[in-house]
């Protein structure tokens, strides 16, 4: 799988580069993986899909009706900004556990929920949380 990182490496922080290329290594499994900078921080793509969003050096996964509920149950935090003086703005992007970066196994629930609500074409089905164990040697 190939890894494309479209941004202008001579204005990116070095650490922030590092922590991009980082978070498209672990999601290139999955396919084609793109991040695009766009508005302070990064677009993630799959097929020219924006599945998840990276700010404030945390990688936010795309969330809908569906599947926002897994994320709050997991406890995780959504992707909020500052929008007109003294009003956060909500956006429909989700934190994931920390856990789920420990294996390929932990990380695919979370992003084919956010890839599914990109899409657009959630599936009426239950939804499960993804478990998000330690594996030891």
């Amino acid at each position: 799988m190939s890894i494309l990182l479209l941004v202008e490496v001579s204005m990116v922080k070095t650490n922030n580069k590092k922590l991009i290329e980082s978070y498209l290594k672990k999601l290139s499994i999955f396919g084609n993986i793109t991040a695009k900078s766009m508005f302070g921080g990064y677009g993630f793509y799959l097929e020219g899909i924006m599945f998840a969003l990276m700010a404030y050096e945390i990688l936010y996964f795309k969330t809908d009706k569906e599947t926002v509920e897994v994320f709050i149950k997991a406890k995780q935090k959504p992707f909020i900004f500052e929008g007109k003086p003294g009003r956060p703005i909500v956006m429909s992007y989700y934190s994931i556990p920390k856990s789920a970066w420990n294996s390929h196994e932990n990380l695919k629930p979370w992003f084919e929920l956010a890839l599914d609500a990109a899409r657009g074409n959630f599936k009426a089905k239950k939804i499960k949380t993804p478990k998000n164990r330690l594996k030891t040697k």
